[in-house]
C-alpha cells in the first residue's frame, strides 16, 4: 500500500463499499479491530438491557409465559453476550474470527426475541413486535456491523419473524402491518449503515495517507539529521586541521609578505569556520536536534573562555575586547556550550557590523535573572531595524563588506529561548549598541537570595 494507490482509490470512489485488493485487506483488518473495541461497551449495554427485560418479564407477564421468556433471556442470550464480552478482552481469537462470532451473537439475540414473541403468540398473549425493531437498530447502529453483514443478518431476522407470525396464525392484516413497519425500519437501518461504512472507509483512506506522509516526513528528517551530523564532522575536521597547521607555522621562518599571507589565510579559515558553524547551528535548530542541558554555569569561567577564544582574532583587527568583573556567587542557569556560542555570536556581530574598535562584555543581576551585555563603541543600530535584527537573514550595515548569512542573531534568539531566556538590543545612533541576553540565575550557599 502506497500513497499513489490510496489517491487512485479516492479518485475511483467506492460506492460499492469495496476497495482494490491491496487496500481492502488492511481495511478489513482495521475494521475488525475497531469492532472488537466497540464490542466491549455494546456487550455491557446489551447485557444490562436483557437483564432488565428479564426482570420486567417476571414482574409483568403471566408466570407460565415469564418463565419461558426470562429463561430465554437469562439461559441463552445473556450467556452468549457474556462470552462475547470475555472474548473482546482476549488476544484470541483473531479480530476477523471475533467479528464473525459477534455477528453470530447478533443473530442469536434476534432469534431469542423471535422465540419470545412466538411463545407469547402461542399463549394468546399480545406481546408487541417492537422488540424486533429495537433489535434491528441495535445491529445497524449500536453494534456497528459492516453494511453487508448487518443487511443480510437483519433481513434474515425479519424473514424469520414474519415466518413465525404466519406459523403462529397471526391475522394477515396484522402480519402485513407489522411487516411494513419492520421492512421500513430495516430499510432505514440499511441506509444509515451504508452511510456509516462509506464515511469510515473514507476516513480510513485519509488516515492511511496521513500516516504515509508522516512516515515520509520522519524519514526525510532522519536523513537530514544524518547529513547534518556527517557534515558537522566531515567539514569541520579539515578546517580544524588547516587552522592548527597555520597556528603552528614558525613566524621566524617567513618573510613579511609570507607572514601577511598566512595571517590572511588564518582569518579566512576562521571566517569559514564561523559560517559553517552558523549554517550547522541553523540546521540543527530547524530539525529540533538541540536539547539544552541546563546546569549552573560560572560567569567568571565563561567570559574568560570567551576572552581566550576571541582576543587574538579581534587583536588582529585592532579591536579591543574588555571583560568587566562578573558578579561572584551567582551562577547562571544555562547550557555551557550554547551560552558560549551566544556570546561568540554577539562579539563577532559587534566586530563585523558596529564599525567600532572596542567591545566590552559585562553582566549584572536583576532579581533572579542575570543580564549579560556585549557593548560596542560603534555607530549604533538604525532605528528602523531594531528587533528585526534577530529575524532570519536580516543584516545590519557595515563600514566594510563582511561574510555572513544574517543568521547569527537569529541563533542567539533561538538558543536563548531554549534556555528560558530572552534577548534584545539597546542602541542610539553614533553612540554604540548594547546587545543583551537575560537568563535565570541560581544562588549558592555563600550567596543566598535574589541577585
Amino acid at each position: 500500500m502506497n500513497a499513489e494507490q490510496i489517491r487512485q482509490q479516492q479518485t475511483l470512489g467506492f460506492r460499492s463499499l469495496n476497495f482494490t485488493p491491496e487496500l481492502e485487506s488492511p481495511y478489513r483488518d482495521s475494521r475488525s479491530a475497531m469492532i472488537r473495541q466497540r464490542a466491549r461497551p455494546v456487550s455491557i449495554a446489551g447485557l444490562a438491557l436483557y437483564l432488565v427485560y428479564a426482570i420486567v418479564d417476571i414482574l409483568t407477564l403471566p408466570p407460565e409465559l415469564a418463565s419461558i421468556t426470562a429463561g430465554v433471556r437469562l439461559a441463552v442470550v445473556c450467556p452468549i453476550i457474556i462470552l462475547v464480552l470475555i472474548l473482546a478482552y482476549q488476544d484470541k481469537p483473531s479480530d476477523q474470527t471475533f467479528e464473525k462470532l459477534y455477528t453470530a451473537a447478533y443473530l442469536v439475540g434476534g432469534v431469542g426475541v423471535i422465540a419470545i414473541i412466538l411463545t407469547a403468540r402461542k399463549q394468546d398473549y399480545p406481546l408487541p413486535y417492537e422488540g424486533m425493531i429495537l433489535m434491528l437498530m441495535f445491529g445497524y447502529f449500536a453494534m456497528g456491523l459492516p453494511f453487508k453483514t448487518a443487511a443480510v443478518a437483519s433481513s434474515l431476522l425479519v424473514i424469520a419473524y414474519l415466518s413465525t407470525e404466519v406459523f403462529a396464525g397471526t391475522p394477515t392484516a396484522a402480519i402485513l402491518s407489522n411487516g411494513f413497519f419492520l421492512l421500513t425500519a430495516n430499510a432505514i437501518g440499511m441506509i444509515g449503515s451504508w452511510v456509516s461504512e462509506y464515511r469510515h472507509r473514507a476516513h480510513f483512506l485519509d488516515r492511511q495517507l496521513l500516516d504515509l506522509m508522516h512516515q515520509a516526513t520522519e524519514d526525510e528528517s532522519r536523513r537530514k539529521t544524518e547529513l547534518i551530523t556527517a557534515a558537522s564532522h566531515d567539514l569541520r575536521q579539515p578546517l580544524n586541521a588547516i587552522y592548527i597547521t597555520l597556528e603552528n607555522l614558525n613566524p621566524g621562518e617567513q618573510d613579511n609578505h609570507q607572514s601577511s599571507v598566512i595571517a590572511q589565510v588564518k582569518d579566512m579559515v576562521a571566517q569559514l569556520r564561523r559560517l559553517l558553524g552558523t549554517v550547522l547551528d541553523s540546521a540543527r535548530l530547524s530539525e529540533g536536534m538541540i536539547q539544552p542541558e541546563i546546569v549552573p554555569v560560572s560567569l567568571e569561567a565563561m567570559v574568560q573562555e570567551l576572552h581566550d577564544l576571541m582576543n587574538e582574532t579581534l587583536g588582529q583587527r585592532n579591536i579591543t575586547l574588555t571583560i568587566e568583573p562578573q558578579p561572584a556567587g551567582y551562577p547562571v542557569l544555562a547550557d555551557p556550550g550554547l551560552l558560549l556560542r551566544i556570546l561568540q555570536n554577539l562579539v563577532i556581530n559587534a566586530a563585523d557590523h558596529s564599525g567600532g574598535n572596542a567591545i566590552t562584555v559585562s553582566s549584572q543581576c536583576q532579581d533572579h535573572r542575570v543580564r549579560l551585555q556585549v557593548a560596542d563603541n560603534g555607530k549604533g543600530v538604525a532605528p528602523e531595524l531594531g528587533e528585526q535584527l534577530f529575524q532570519p537573514y536580516v543584516r545590519g550595515t557595515s563600514p566594510a563588506p563582511c561574510p555572513g548569512l544574517g543568521l547569527g542573531l537569529t541563533i542567539v534568539r533561538e538558543f536563548t529561548g531554549l534556555m528560558d531566556g530572552r534577548c534584545g538590543v539597546d542602541s542610539r545612533p553614533r553612540q554604540g549598541s548594547v546587545f543583551w541576553v537575560e537568563l535565570p540565575a541560581t544562588t549558592t550557599s555563600q550567596a543566598p537570595g535574589p541577585c
